[in-house]
């Protein structure tokens, strides 16, 4: 198995290829969201005021920079950025909140991407695992924004 390989060929046809989102990126967000907004009362409660055309716009940025981290193993300053913006003093997204994104990602590629398989699903958890752990890591740190350490 080729998690990379998996994952490319899934995320292609989840969600596309190429600047902007696709039509098919335009569904696999927005049922993301649903299933995301529908996993907990707290995530829903986090996102009551949320422009979500923008929250789409940042979440294709976001998996783009996990995906990157997985690929280069270094965090960008973007990603740092996210962690520290999502911290305990800051959005306060917490550990459980992240386990609950992944389990939403998951949940939306295994209704949307036709040639799913157990194995598909550890490939897009391997990808996106390093960096959701990043992010987990700084929910605690009282780091300010800037240059990751």
């Amino acid at each position: 198995m080729n998690p990379e390989k998996l994952f490319e060929q899934s995320y292609e046809r989840v969600i596309g290829s190429g600047v902007g989102i696709t039509d098919r990126g335009e569904v696999f967000f927005s049922r993301f969201y649903e299933i995301f907004l529908g996993s907990s009362e707290l995530v829903a409660e986090k996102f009551k005021n949320t422009d979500m055309n923008r929250q789409v716009r940042m979440l294709q940025k976001a998996m783009f920079q996990l995906i990157s981290f997985y690929l280069v193993k270094t965090s960008s300053d973007y990603i740092h950025d996210i962690a520290i913006s999502h911290n305990k003093q800051h959005h306060d997204i917490s550990p459980v909140l992240y386990d609950l994104w992944l389990d939403s990602l998951l949940k939306t590629v295994q209704e949307l991407d036709p040639e799913y398989t157990p194995s598909l699903r550890l490939a897009w958890e391997i990808v996106m695992s390093p960096g959701i752990i990043y992010l987990k890591h700084h929910y605690d740190q009282e780091i300010s924004q800037g240059n990751p350490p």
